[in-house]
């Protein structure tokens, strides 16, 4: 006969420092079967207590369900809540980096583990494949045949546990990367300035509590939790503000309203956009379904069917002028044996070198590498003592600027050498070509496309052409609604491959007729590969 433990008190604590916590329970005698509805869990290392609670307030409403559930069972319980016993936030980010190292050094172990036992199994299931006479069937009735039988299942059983610990391996050098990565994604400036907005929009909302009125769709009256979480706010937001100052030290730039006009141009995800508005939280430029594959992206004034988009200011990562991107634009890209790897399109390029260090552009996807032209303060003068006494009326010889091309004034000019890198002057030799123009943006638009429909979830050996226009016609064609569907879209290119091999005709069945009359677009069937495609 089993006997019925005898309940004696329960205790339950909340510090700031510590969480909250269940004392005077033990395993087995019923109590977190009790309080587990009401929120709490059970922890390996301190036993019952409600998860994330620490360096919070405490959580009252689960705290009094789970009292009122033990009494109602038998058990005396205590209740004990200091808010005043906390930790500084710098000490308990500093505990959160110190669990993510040991996170990262656990799993690195289990990883390790699990590949050398995914390694050893191979070996095993190798070693007894060796043995065997390539193409050996089992000999039925043969005195063979028990023992080829064993041999087959060892080798079955060693693949697959070489499967399954690969898989295990991945699986924590994965967790791995991801706890390595903690301390450097949560002192990321971007996502650094971005917690310190929401920080500040939290103290306007607790300033408004505290002087009696409505915030956030309701109002508070606790004065001293909320006196105390202002403390907390301003704790955070001075250990964040240090993080972003250190940031700024090693060069990173917090960009405003200040540093953009409109026609300046701004490189977010590898795309140069030209800046069309300055807002106070954000800058305006042409909608992103127009940068795909292109490295600078305009607003065309007669295209009326994209509308302009708007980013943050934590998400900008260069400016330029719109004479920085002409002059990138027209400078001609090494030859190829000159070029670096993309670090966009590397995993498919297979070792080939796309991308144009001069140009700062790939030749091939079209990624603009992230690049401040804008001038950066010079480093403040040394102090008078540190420098050489001249004698009296000796004329003062002014500190020369850092060298840069006569030509083009980039940084990337050679004083050595006398050699610029991105315009390719050289005042040595004979004088570099001067690039050709790029095309203006209409005479591009009036070169020829091809249209193709696409199906979802279907896979073709040739593309379906269905009309040849112009490169604007094409743009108005394929960005009207009308022209996809659930289960279809139109696109076009204006280098779509050889007919035949690459795409061929299909029928028109007149469909997208009213869509064609709409725009004034008349196409043609007709699709010339030697015309020139700009």
């Amino acid at each position: 006969m089993t006997e019925t433990p005898e309940k004696g008190t329960i205790t339950i604590t909340h510090t700031r420092a510590a969480g909250t916590l269940v004392k005077g329970s033990r395993k087995g005698d019923g109590v977190f079967e009790l309080i587990r509805p009401c929120g709490f869990r059970s922890f390996r290392s301190i036993g019952l207590g409600i998860q994330s609670s620490r360096d919070k307030a405490a959580q009252r409403w689960k705290i009094d369900r789970a009292a009122a559930a033990l009494r109602a069972a038998g058990w005396t319980v205590e209740i004990e809540i200091n808010e005043d016993d906390r930790r500084t936030f710098a000490e308990a980010e500093e505990e959160r980096n110190d669990r993510a190292e040991d996170r990262a050094a656990r799993f690195g172990e289990y990883a390790d583990n699990a590949a050398g036992r995914s390694e050893a199994a191979w070996k095993r299931g190798r070693q007894i494949a060796d043995g065997i006479p390539f193409g050996q069937p089992i000999l039925v009735g043969h005195h063979s045949e028990a023992s080829a039988r064993r041999d087959q299942e060892r080798i079955d059983t060693s693949m697959r546990t070489h499967i399954e610990q690969g898989e295990r391996a991945g699986y924590f050098a994965g967790r791995e990367k991801t706890a390595a990565a903690y301390k450097a994604f949560r002192t990321n400036p971007g996502v650094t300035l971005r917690r310190i907005d929401g920080l500040e929009a939290d103290a306007r909302r607790v300033e408004r509590w505290l002087a009696g009125e409505s915030a956030g769709g309701y109002e508070r009256s606790d004065v001293e939790e909320l006196n105390r979480r202002k403390a907390e706010i301003a704790e955070e937001l001075a250990y964040w503000r240090e993080v972003v100052a250190d940031a700024e030290r090693r060069g990173f730039k917090v960009w405003g309203p200040a540093d953009f006009a409109k026609g300046d141009f701004v490189n977010r995800g590898g795309t140069w956009y030209q800046v069309q508005r300055v807002n106070k939280k954000t800058l305006s430029i042409p909608h992103i379904f127009g940068g795909v594959g292109v490295p600078v992206v305009r607003k065309d004034p007669d295209d009326k069917t994209r509308g302009s988009y708007t980013i943050p200011y934590d998400s900008v990562r260069g400016w330029a002028s719109a004479e920085d991107i002409a002059r990138l634009e027209a400078t001609e890209p090494e030859p190829e044996e000159e070029r670096t790897e993309c670090p966009h399109c590397v995993r498919v390029a297979n070792g080939q070198k796309r991308f144009s260090p001069a140009r700062g552009m790939c030749t091939v996807c079209g990624h603009a590498a992230p690049r401040n032209f804008k001038a950066q303060p010079a480093p403040a003068p040394e102090p008078a003592q540190n420098q050489e006494q001249s004698e009296p009326g000796a004329a003062v010889e002014e500190s020369a600027p850092a060298e840069r091309c006569p030509v083009c004034h980039s940084s990337r000019w050679h004083p050595v050498a006398r050699v610029c890198a991105n315009c390719h002057h050289n005042p040595k030799g004979t004088p570099a070509p001067a690039p050709s123009p790029a095309p203006e943006k209409s005479e591009w638009l009036e070169g020829m496309a091809l249209v193709f429909i696409d199906s979802k979830n279907t896979r073709r050996a040739r593309r379906r052409a269905l009309w040849a226009m112009t490169r604007r016609e094409a743009q108005a064609v394929c960005g009207d609604s009308r022209t996809s569907g659930r289960s279809y879209m139109l696109n076009w290119s204006e280098r779509p491959g050889d007919e035949g091999t690459d795409w061929e005709w299909v029928p028109d069945n007149g469909s997208l007729d009213k869509v064609l009359a709409d725009l004034n677009v008349t196409p043609s069937r007709t699709w010339d590969a030697t015309a020139p495609t700009g």
